[in-house]
């Protein structure tokens, strides 16, 4: 392999600051080196080269034209180097943030307003991960997670609708913050139910949207609104997430029960009502969840600062938007 024969690598820098300064002097200020350290590495670069780069008059220098030459091939072979390693340099001063989230939050909250996110931190990469599985934090798969479910130690009533999913693997070191809670509406298309008054009793006369993730939650939305449950429900539709069971709804296909907090944002109430007043909070809420030994991370804190703002913002307008007219 042939060996490279480079001029003095060092020298090349004290060079390259006294030409753009035509100043040893400056150079040398530049550099943190002495005005006598840059001129022997100008000289131990003319003596490789055997060729003078500087005429050296009493007060100033300026470069011969062999050295204005060699200036511009060094010039352009730093400003290289510098592009090169600047490459490196912006990976590794950018954070990377996974997020794993429920698929019909990232759908229809977090999706929406990512935006806002990745312009006031350019310097985060965030990568989002959709799964209703529970997550493990300890296991690198994500460094936050946002699930619903019941918070260890809490107190839930017995007629609040179950929540069947488990948030993690374990608990151990785990912060939890909430965002919403899990409080069940039904909607439908206007178009579904006319202008008739109805009881949340009268539900069961229309065929009643499912979702599989949460297989209890009309039964026992019913039971707590005083339906007996030997009601029979004549037909049932079922989909695998409530951002699937509300697209079924704002087509007339039947009543959906979902959390409000998936209705709100601009369009939520787009093409749908509520036939009947009353929501019902389930027994648990939404939470983001990060590892204690993650929380001092700046990154994950900035996303957890900018989460909890969102979500507090986000139950603010609810209730506005829960009431306005659909279109």
């Amino acid at each position: 392999m042939r060996k490279r024969r480079l001029p003095p690598l060092n020298a090349l820098r004290g060079f390259d600051a006294a030409a753009r300064h035509l100043s040893f002097t400056k150079a040398a200020q530049e550099l943190n080196l002495t005005q006598g350290a840059v001129s022997r590495q100008v000289r131990e670069l003319e003596l490789h080269l055997g060729q003078e780069l500087f005429h050296r008059l009493t007060r100033r220098i300026e470069l011969t034209a062999e050295g204005e030459q060699f200036f511009q091939s060094v010039e352009s072979m730093l400003d290289e180097l510098e592009r090169a390693a600047g490459r490196f340099t912006r990976r590794r001063d950018r954070a990377t943030l996974t997020v794993s989230v429920l698929p019909t939050i990232a759908s229809v909250w977090l999706m929406p307003r990512l935006h806002h996110f990745t312009s006031q931190h350019p310097e985060i990469e965030l990568r989002v991960v959709s799964s209703i599985e529970p997550a493990d934090l300890l296991a690198h798969d994500a460094d936050v997670a946002i699930r619903v479910g019941r918070l260890p130690g809490r107190h839930y009533e017995r007629n609040q609708p179950r929540i069947e999913l488990s948030m993690l693997t374990r608990w151990d070191g785990v912060h939890a913050d909430e965002l919403f809670p899990d409080r069940l509406v039904p909607v439908c298309s206007p178009g579904l139910i006319g202008e008739t008054e109805i009881t949340p009793a009268d539900l069961v006369r229309w065929p009643l949207i499912h979702t599989s993730t949460r297989r209890h939650a009309w039964p026992d939305w019913l039971k707590a609104h005083g339906v007996r449950a030997a009601v029979e429900i004549e037909q049932t539709l079922q989909f695998g997430h409530f951002f699937m069971s509300l697209d079924a709804a704002r087509q007339g296909r039947g009543i959906a029960l979902v959390p409000d907090i998936v209705l709100a944002h601009p369009d939520g109430m787009r093409g749908l009502v509520m036939p009947v007043a009353g929501d019902l909070e389930s027994a648990g809420e939404y939470y983001l969840l990060i590892h204690e030994t993650r929380l001092d991370e700046r990154h994950v804190q900035q996303f957890r600062s900018w989460a909890l703002a969102e979500a507090f913002r986000a139950r603010e307008a609810l209730p506005a938007m829960m009431h306005e007219p659909a279109s």
